[in-house]
């Protein structure tokens, strides 16, 4: 079974973040989470088409996918006019996939539908979601994760011989379900066939009168569809960032990440725990950062170049084996073999061309 389709939904104002700026173009990184999640989902195999559910601000969310790396599969967007909750959203997203015979199961057909708020989520989940979902033969599969705090989380119920029997969202708990530590991402994965049905069937039977996607769990199981789970690896992936104390906190997760993956790809860096680099910048092979330097925006930065310390670049380009000592450029064109520096500031637009040296203290515009 390949995974062909997926929804993310981004349609939230996000009113905790305190800010104008839509929840879903908040950014870490240097990248919108919306960004992020969209980078997760587009490393899927064989995905055919993202639809994305837009509805806050949707001008600017669409304007930032129009923005981003083109990519084999197809990116449509919806829109939820009145946000009335994930059920809803999804309402409205599946007007933009195939509509399959009602209720047949194991069409062969999957949608993995996901918030735009899990920017950490990786593309290797997403395709261990789909592989377990289909060696389970679930009509739905739920990413899952355990936690010493479930507060604020959806509970996945179970029957007492253990089957998913539905998900209680964490305001609608009564009794032991408060103590559930099994919780719900917020990712899901449903045969593009059944869900259709279920969520035809959502009603706005809870505290907020909204509809529920976590909803359609249980009303699949009752109807005798095989429901099942899967355990997120590490449950980073799946935190959701809410307001600006969460969104600080993905990025620092985040920044460990890009740490780690330049370091393992052969670029050295002198007390990292100083370094910012962002998650679009390219480092090549041999290069050496020194402290306190920031790699910003879309940088480039060829072979065996060193940049640092105290050094700033921001949507520049660096050439092979270049030589940057506190210098600070904003879309500048560096050849290779450039020494600068120390304090040197470069313009945007400027171009340095090979083997120049530049003297310290010099501004180039």
């Amino acid at each position: 079974m390949a995974l062909r389709y997926a929804m993310v939904l981004a349609a939230g104002k996000g009113t905790r973040m305190a800010s104008e700026r839509p929840k879903p173009l908040m950014k870490l990184c240097g990248v919108s989470m919306l960004g992020h999640v969209m980078r997760a989902v587009l490393g899927v195999d064989e995905l055919e088409r993202v639809v994305v559910v837009v509805g806050h601000q949707a001008d600017l969310v669409e304007r930032e996918l129009r923005g981003a790396t083109p990519s084999a599969a197809e990116i449509v967007t919806v829109r939820q006019p009145e946000q009335r909750g994930t059920g809803d959203a999804v309402s409205a997203g599946l007007s933009r996939l195939p509509d399959l015979l009602p209720g047949v199961g194991g069409s062969g057909s999957e949608v993995v539908i996901l918030p735009s708020d899990t920017p950490l989520v990786t593309a290797s989940t997403l395709r261990e979601l789909a592989k377990t979902h289909a060696q389970a033969g679930n009509a739905a599969t739920i990413l899952t994760m355990e936690v010493a705090d479930p507060s604020g989380y959806g509970r996945i119920v179970r029957t007492a011989k253990g089957a998913v029997s539905g998900i209680v969202e964490d305001r609608d708990l009564v009794g032991e379900e408060v103590e559930i530590r099994e919780v719900n991402t917020g990712i899901y994965l449903f045969d593009l066939a059944v869900l259709p049905v279920a969520i035809r069937r959502l009603a706005p039977s809870n505290s907020q009168r909204e509809y529920y996607l976590t909803d359609t769990i249980g009303l699949l199981a009752q109807a005798g569809y095989q429901v099942g789970v899967m355990p997120v690896a590490d449950a980073h992936e799946t935190q959701g960032v809410n307001d600006l104390p969460q969104l600080v906190e993905a990025e620092e997760i985040m920044r460990e990440r890009i740490l780690a993956r330049h370091l393992k790809a052969g670029v050295m860096m002198v007390r990292p725990e100083t370094i910012t680099i962002d998650a679009e910048v390219e480092i090549g092979r041999g290069s050496t950062i020194w402290p306190n330097t920031l790699l910003l925006g879309r940088t480039r930065i060829g072979d065996s170049a060193e940049i640092g310390p105290e050094s700033s670049l921001l949507d520049s380009e660096v050439g092979d084996g270049s030589r940057l000592v506190r210098v600070d450029a904003t879309g500048a064109v560096i050849g290779a073999s450039v020494q600068a520096g120390p304090y040197v500031s470069i313009r945007e637009g400027a171009t340095v061309p090979d083997y120049a040296v530049v003297e310290p203290f010099s501004l180039l515009k």
